[in-house]
């Protein structure tokens, strides 16, 4: 049977990954650490959020002021500038880490869960990072604001409610939009935990952080970053005008700017398709797998070091008359074989690693060195003299096998991926800690073990120098007492904190850069507005059960629409008719409109009219001069029964 192997994109990022780990050591090498650095990331993000949180105001009166008064101090600006630059790096690394898993080929069959969790977990990341932006309540978040709802008017349940809280004089609500915002905020903070345990689940021992070094080298080059390039709001919002550009955060608010280009619809659909596809994405590529192994039950003594070292929780162990015996579930199964190396009873079995066949050949062959080595690896031909065997993953050597490998051939290289970049994640680890005598079943010491080698060579990598000196030392007779690990393990600390640094260098030009999302050249009227029409329905209700205290009280069950005139220097820009909102059609009338006007002097005139009673009509006329990239901003206030004017600049 023909086992798994790399194709081109995992073979393209197999070298870059080899590349790096000549400077970074294979253990060091960043890119096997993408998702545990976007984790830390998430840390830092969490426990600066904490430090604002407890001097920040929710009240979008003194919320601008607030944000203000915290970076005026160092250590508020630094903690500011954490929480801002650790969001970013925190979408970046995750997307790093996505792409990682697409060309490496780990995101379809049995880690779908993780693949799915994955998307879900990144969706979050952004609600989080749109929210915090509001929050600071500056003509960014005002901008944002909008926006947003205007993304969310397609959804006839928000409609024009949601822009309305952004523009115009009922700070109440928007009070409470704020409140709401805040708590959602620190919830889904908190489902973060949820997501990221549902990522992980199905894996055992996932690294969640990075090795010591790169987690000092990325808090020294977040804390650079925040000190000389600490983050800056944008004037304060006004909810009289609306801005027209705003400096722009590429890593949050990406798929902004295709407001300008496409209409809202269009918008709901890139979304969706984006991230539909995301998401069914591990079933639209066929895929396959290796088998799973079969395990003996008669064979199986319960010893559990399969359960332990299988990387995807694919076993388990049940109780079969008072003894355990591992089980296999073949829907979480890679087919990696390393349970077979895991077991010293030979109790599992699977048709890709054949060792009564290998064990045939080697005893006719008699060779001098007997390779094992996966299709990730570094390929080496066999000629006279050397055998190869190819199986699912060098951690499927068994230690138990050398007594007899070694009584027929001159010595056992094994050669693995490099490092923690083993495509069934633990191979590499577990083949070395066995043949070290660090972990079960360990290769017996009165074997020579110096006539084993574990080489750690990708498939991109050229092996057969190795295997050409191992030859001549074992031909010689000249080999080590213990087994040697050949790896890449040398660290060059001005390359690497250079390659590192570079991502945290990209966080200040893509955060600060503005863009306009209206003609700069032009102006806007903007009607924002709630109104409570008149009752056209009532109905009789009573509140208590108790006979002698019901009250009777007549309920609004609906209300009239209202009529929306607008003209600007005679000509209609707007005629519409707006219905309450609710099912019942009893809740308030929120409107929002907006229309590009050129430059100038111009009249104004709005006029509005409930359908069901005539009679109840409100209307004003004005005459302003707009300048370019100022709005003209008419609400109606329902406490005073007037229309109100401001956003004039």
């Amino acid at each position: 049977m023909e086992i798994i192997g790399p194709g081109r994109a995992y073979r393209l990022i197999q070298r870059l990954s080899y590349f790096l780990s000549g400077f970074y050591s294979s253990k060091l090498n960043p890119i096997y650490y993408l998702g545990a650095i976007a984790v830390f990331l998430l840390i830092v993000d969490v426990v600066s959020g904490i430090y604002l949180f407890f001097f920040y105001d929710v009240d979008p009166r003194r919320a601008y002021g607030s944000v203000e008064a915290i970076s005026s101090s160092f250590l508020g600006s630094l903690m500011r500038s954490l929480h801002r630059y650790s969001s970013d790096g925190l979408i970046l690394f995750a997307v790093l880490h996505m792409l990682h898993m697409i060309l490496t080929d780990r995101f379809r069959l049995f880690r779908w869960v993780a693949w799915v969790s994955g998307v879900s977990t990144l969706i979050i990341f952004w609600a989080i990072g749109v929210s915090g932006y509001l929050l600071v309540w500056d003509e960014k978040a005002q901008l944002i604001g909008i926006l947003t709802a205007k993304f969310f008017s397609v959804i006839p349940i928000f409609g024009h409610s949601l822009m309305s809280a952004f523009l115009g004089t009922d700070v109440k609500y928007l009070s409470g939009l704020f409140r709401i915002l805040l708590f959602g905020h620190i919830a889904v903070t908190l489902l973060l935990i949820f997501t990221l345990w549902v990522h992980v689940m199905r894996i055992s021992r996932p690294r969640i952080f990075p090795p010591k070094y790169i987690t000092v080298l990325v808090t020294l080059y977040l804390i650079a970053v925040s000190v000389l390039f600490p983050a800056k709001s944008d004037p304060p919002a006004d909810l009289g005008k609306v801005p027209f550009s705003m400096s722009l955060d590429w890593f949050y608010l990406t798929g902004y700017p295709l407001f300008k280009v496409f209409p809202l619809n269009v918008n709901w659909l890139i979304f969706i398709g984006i991230f539909g596809l995301l998401a069914v994405f591990p079933w639209l590529i066929k895929g396959r797998r290796n088998p799973p192994p079969v395990i003996a039950e008669e064979k199986c003594e319960g010893c559990e070091q399969c359960f332990i070292d299988c990387p995807y929780e694919a076993i388990y162990m049940k109780r079969v008359e008072d003894k355990k015996k591992a089980v296999v579930l073949e829907n979480r199964c890679a087919g990696c074989g390393i349970c077979i190396a895991s077991c010293t009873y030979g109790a599992s079995t699977v048709s890709t690693v054949p060792y009564a066949e290998m064990v045939g050949r080697i005893s006719e062959k008699r060779p001098d060195l007997v390779v094992f080595r996966c299709p990730f690896s570094a390929e080496v031909k066999e000629r006279e003299g050397v055998l190869v065997f190819t199986l699912p993953c060098a951690g499927a050597v068994n230690t138990v096998w050398m007594r007899e490998i070694l009584k027929l051939s001159g010595g056992v290289m094994v050669i693995t991926c490099d490092g923690p970049d083993c495509y069934f994640r633990e191979g590499v680890l577990w083949t070395e800690e066995r043949f070290l005598g660090k972990r079960r079943p360990r290769l017996l010491k009165t074997l020579p073990r110096g006539r084993v080698r574990i080489v750690e060579v990708p498939r991109v990598g050229g092996a057969e120098d190795l295997v050409r000196d191992f030859l001549e030392e074992i031909r010689g007779g000249k080999f080590p007492e213990e087994v040697r690990v050949i790896s890449r393990n040398k660290i060059n600390h001005v390359v690497c904190g250079g390659i590192l640094a570079l991502p945290f260098l990209t966080f200040y030009p893509l955060t600060v850069d503005r863009m306009s999302f209206y003609p700069e050249d032009m102006s806007l009227v903007v009607l924002s507005f709630k109104y409570r029409s008149s009752p056209v329905k009532k109905e009789a209700r009573t509140y208590s059960k108790l006979k002698h205290m019901r009250a009777i009280e007549r309920v609004v069950v609906e209300r009239s629409p209202i009529e929306v005139l607008l003209t600007v220097d005679g000509k209609v820009l707007l005629e519409k008719v707006y219905n309450p909102r609710g099912m019942r059609r009893d809740a308030s009338i929120y409107v929002y409109e907006e229309f590009l006007v050129s430059p100038g002097v111009h009249s104004v005139e709005v006029r509005i009219r409930e359908t069901a009673f005539p009679e109840k009509a409100y209307s004003f006329r004005l005459h302003r001069n707009l300048e370019p990239s100022s709005s003209l901003v008419i609400t109606y206030s329902e406490d005073r029964g007037l229309f109100l004017i401001s956003g004039l600049y």
